[in-house]
C-alpha cells in the first residue's frame, strides 16, 4: 500500500466513523439508561435503542454498497438510498426524491455493468454533500442514443440556514478533488467526491458539477458500454 493509498484508507475510515458515531452512540446511551434492570426500561428508551440500531444498520448497508466491494443489482438502489436518507433526515423530514424508472436504471446497468449501483449511490451522496441542507433530489437517466448520462439535481429551501458560510469554497474543493486532486490535497470533507470521480473515470466516463445559490447538479456521461 502506497502512502497515497494509506491516506485514502484513513480518510474513508474517518468518514465512516463519523457517519456511524451518531446512531451507535445513541444505542449506547439507551443501553446505559436501561442499566442492569431491563424491566425498568420505559417505552421511550426502548424506542431510542430500536430506532438508533436500525439507523446504524441502514447506514452500514448503504456505505458497504457505496464504498465497499459489493456490486448489488440496480434493483437495490432505491431501497439503499431511501434507507440512508431516513437516517440523515432533519427536523423537516427526509429529502424528497424523484426517482428514475426501473427500465431507465436497467439501461444504465447494461451500459455500466455491475458497478452501476455503486456509481448511482456515490453520485447521489455527492449531490447531498455539495448542497448541504438539501430538501429535494431529482435523478434522471438518458441513453437513447448514447452517451449515457446520469444527472442528480439537488436543491434546498430558499430560507434554509443549513448551508455553511464557506459553501462556495467547499464546493470548489470538491470539484478539484474530482478533477485534479493533486492541486488540493484530499480531505475528509472531499474524499467522497474524490472516490466518485475515480469510479466514474474507471468506467470511462466524465463527471461535472454545476452550482447555483440554492441548488446544484452532478452529471456523469459515458460514451460507450463497458466491456
Amino acid at each position: 500500500m502506497t502512502k497515497t493509498d494509506l491516506e485514502l484508507a484513513r480518510l474513508l475510515c474517518t468518514r465512516l466513523c463519523h457517519d456511524l458515531a451518531g446512531p451507535i452512540s445513541a444505542v449506547a446511551a439507551g443501553a446505559e439508561l436501561v442499566g442492569d434492570d431491563p424491566s425498568q426500561a420505559d417505552e421511550e428508551t426502548l424506542a431510542l435503542i430500536g430506532d438508533s440500531s436500525a439507523a446504524a444498520s441502514r447506514k452500514l448497508k448503504f456505505m458497504r454498497a457505496a464504498l465497499g466491494l459489493a456490486n448489488g443489482p440496480v434493483e437495490d438502489f432505491q431501497g439503499l438510498l431511501d434507507g440512508y436518507l431516513g437516517t440523515v433526515a432533519g427536523m423537516d423530514g427526509k429529502v424528497g426524491v424523484i426517482w428514475p424508472e426501473l427500465d431507465e436504471l436497467s439501461i444504465a446497468e447494461n451500459v455500466l455493468g455491475p458497478t452501476c449501483t455503486q456509481l448511482l449511490l456515490n453520485l447521489c451522496l455527492l449531490g447531498l454533500e455539495i448542497q448541504p441542507g438539501c430538501k429535494k433530489m431529482s435523478l434522471s437517466v438518458s441513453a437513447n442514443p448514447l452517451p449515457l448520462t446520469i444527472e442528480v439535481d439537488v436543491s434546498s429551501n430558499p430560507s434554509s440556514n443549513d448551508s455553511p458560510n464557506n459553501l462556495p469554497a467547499l464546493q470548489e474543493s470538491m470539484l478539484r478533488a474530482i478533477e485534479d486532486p493533486d492541486i488540493i490535497p484530499v480531505t475528509v470533507k472531499t474524499v467522497q467526491a474524490y472516490v466518485t470521480g475515480k469510479i466514474v473515470h474507471s468506467l470511462g466516463g466524465t463527471v461535472t458539477c454545476s452550482f447555483l445559490p440554492q441548488s446544484a447538479k452532478v452529471s456523469a456521461s459515458f460514451l460507450e458500454p463497458i466491456p
